[in-house]
């Protein structure tokens, strides 16, 4: 029998482990751990530091239990292009022909030094003017080879690679919702994914996270970091708590986000026209942030909901030990769902 394949996901602060089993209709989780991520992290060149990362992510799959070395393993969305185009409709084997000459025009980056996937997410029923669309998504070699060396370093084996938004969209989505926009807040940046119909159509990476709002507080309130980062998880954005003051430090740092996530909604409504956007998913670390799913239903007058990936999992055994913490999983349990 093949090793089971389990999720790995290396974030920029945290590395995260899931490993799940799907029998029938029923989806189990097996194990799941994380650890901080050393100083650097993936975002390193440095041999000394992927060492340590390494070591890491050796740690956390032992810590989990897991009992499989192979993995699959997710590429920051920040280092992967993701682009959906409008082409002439064409034949598999006319679009296979074409593709590169067509991807050059939108990938900013040689397509030699690329690994190029594409997939058709739709094709229109009659011929005339109108186009089919192809998602285009590039990640540099480079970058895959080091994700490739760390994660061979660490003993294991990597079964496949995908960015964050594929997994986030397998975590979150079934091919017959309607158009969702996930947020997945981190530490340092928040992922924005637009899917329909099980296709990913829109990411975009936004130098906004759970850190920029520590540091806020800590700036406006004189505080250190352990503290600041406390004051955040107690109040958060609700005005009734310390008379609003904490609220009114990190709600502008939100309204940046919240921005981009109505350009989200007018870009999918662009393509999507017959389609309209209602529903958004939060998850990561940030989704616990007292009152920002409110906060966010407001600010765009969408259906905010907070992302479980185990909401509909089996509830026994490794999801009672861990209640509440699937959101921080969700990369994870994307990739381990892809078996």
């Amino acid at each position: 029998m093949p090793a089971q394949v389990f999720g790995l996901d290396i974030g920029r602060s945290f590395v995260k482990v899931a490993k799940v089993k799907v029998s029938g209709k029923k989806k189990f989780l097996e194990a799941a751990s994380s650890i901080q991520s050393p100083a650097g992290g993936i975002m390193s060149e440095s041999p000394i530091d992927l060492k340590k990362l390494a070591d890491s992510i050796n740690k956390c799959v032992d810590e989990a239990k897991i009992g499989s070395n192979k993995c699959a393993v997710s590429l920051l969305e920040s280092q992967v292009v993701t682009r959906l185009i409008e082409l002439p409709p064409l034949t598999d084997k006319e679009l296979s022909a074409a593709i590169n000459w067509e991807a050059e025009q939108y990938i900013p980056l040689p397509i030699k030094d690329v690994n190029l996937q594409y997939k058709v997410v739709s094709r229109p029923e009659t011929s005339g003017r109108d186009k089919m669309q192809v998602l285009l998504v590039a990640a540099p070699l480079r970058v895959i080879d080091k994700y490739l060396t760390v994660v061979k370093e660490a003993g294991l084996t990597a079964a496949f690679l995908e960015s964050e938004s594929f997994a986030l969209s397998r975590a979150f989505t079934k091919p017959q919702d309607p158009v969702t926009i996930i947020v997945s807040v981190g530490a340092v940046s928040t992922e924005l994914v637009i899917t329909y119909l099980g296709s990913v159509l829109f990411t975009r990476s936004v130098a906004t996270g759970g850190i920029n709002l520590t540091r806020a507080i800590m700036a406006e309130f004189n505080l250190p970091q352990d503290q600041a980062e406390q004051y955040k998880q107690a109040y958060g954005i609700l005005e009734d708590k310390l008379s609003g003051k904490v609220a009114a430090v990190l709600k502008p740092i939100l309204d940046v986000l919240v921005s981009e996530i109505l350009k989200a909604v007018e870009f999918a409504h662009g393509i999507l026209k017959d389609s309209e956007t209602k529903r958004l998913v939060v998850c990561g670390g940030g989704a616990f942030l007292p009152g920002v799913i409110q906060f966010l239903a407001e600010r765009t007058s969408l259906e905010v909901s907070f992302g479980d990936p185990w909401q509909d999992f089996e509830k026994q055994g490794q999801v009672m030990k861990m209640p509440g913490q699937g959101s921080v999983f969700a990369v994870a349990t994307g990739l381990a769902l892809r078996n």
